[in-house]
């Protein structure tokens, strides 16, 4: 199968199709890069229950009928043109999304060979997008989040937008006010106030702490520490350069790669590289280790969570007057068809709290 796959209109073009020369959009535009490489191991026997057979968590449609990738899809349209929205899966998950592909008018598929983590999962569709247009600006979306309402998030991305475009060698991160102590996150001490003629606070990082454990989270709070949201707003070549800084036994094998796209040679190359392709992750392993070099903004009024596990489900299906389904295929109604309830109720229920 091949790795890059254009799926506009339902067809599937492959690679071959689409050379460096031939690549649609304008250099220096706005790109989005989705994330969907994962294997949802530890939603496994919640979505067997619930859908009746395995699939990984973001090709579900937990609330509506709408999958999570779906979400996110809609979402990066409405920022930059679908022929500029790129997303990485793994490729034995072609038989959970075909379908949903199909339905889709997207742009840009990468098959990884494996899944090895957020840290490979991020630069294998950057090298794509920066063979074609190492001038862009790009979005990094994970797939498995649910965010309510959407058009908040859409606006801080548009403001950050706007500032790596101003200083290329920022790189934006956005986080959220805690909701609870959560325990499971990764959480971003915010630094000194920053100069911004925008509508939100730009801070600098101080540090990152990761998964803290309970004797940690007073101090957190006491720094007034946020939930890092793992959206990332950046220069392709500034992000790059960070990638080599801090894992190049990943990003410098895919330099070599890079070389190959579009060519016949292309997936051998990939398959080859990936025989030892180390697994890192983007927030421990990279952004944790560069805070001086990142920007955050916090974004406020909206209800967001990782669904990494079937508690953060529950809850924010409680948190939006849901029911979880007590079997298989119940509950699975339209989700715009309440939304303008929904959101009324949700500005009464969301008050941030400490950590």
């Amino acid at each position: 199968m091949q790795k890059w796959i254009d799926t506009r209109g339902g067809s599937r073009r492959c690679s071959k199709e689409l050379s460096t020369k031939g690549f649609p959009g304008n250099s220096g535009s706005l790109w989005s890069l989705v994330l969907a490489g994962g294997h949802g191991e530890r939603l496994r026997a919640f979505t067997e229950q619930w859908f009746g057979a395995y699939r990984p968590k973001q090709y579900c449609a937990f609330m509506g009928k709408q999958s999570m990738i779906q979400h996110t899809w809609k979402r990066a349209r409405a920022l930059c043109p679908a022929q500029q929205v790129v997303t990485v899966m793994d490729q034995s998950h072609w038989g959970y999304v075909r379908t949903q592909l199909i339905q889709e008018s997207l742009g840009r598929v990468v098959w990884q060979p494996e899944n090895r983590g957020t840290g490979p999962g991020v630069f294998l569709p950057l090298s794509y997008i920066r063979s074609h247009d190492p001038n862009a600006i790009v979005v990094l979306w994970p797939a498995d989040h649910f965010v309510f309402p959407a058009d908040p998030l859409l606006q801080l991305i548009r403001e950050a937008t706007e500032l790596v475009h101003n200083e290329p060698q920022r790189m934006v991160l956005l986080t959220v006010p805690p909701q609870s102590r959560e325990k499971d996150y990764g959480w971003v001490i915010p630094g000194a106030l920053l100069p911004h003629h925008g509508g939100c606070q730009v801070r600098e990082v101080r540090r990152f702490v990761e998964k803290p454990q309970d004797a940690q989270l007073a101090e957190i709070s006491l720094e007034g520490g946020q939930w890092n949201t793992l959206v990332v707003i950046a220069n392709v070549q500034t992000l790059w350069e960070a990638g080599r800084q801090c894992i190049p036994e990943v990003v410098l094998p895919l330099e070599k790669h890079a070389g190959g796209i579009g060519t016949s040679s292309e997936r051998q190359i990939l398959m080859n590289l990936y025989r030892t392709m180390p697994t890192r992750n983007f927030s421990s392993d990279l952004l944790s280790l560069i805070p001086q070099q990142l920007t955050m903004m916090e974004l406020t009024g909206v209800y967001w969570s990782d669904w990494g596990r079937p508690e953060r489900i529950q809850e924010t299906m409680a948190f939006m007057g849901r029911n979880v389904p007590s079997r298989v295929g119940s509950g699975q109604d339209s989700f715009s068809c309440v939304e303008l309830q929904q959101e009324k109720l949700f500005h009464e229920r969301l008050k941030p709290v400490s950590a």
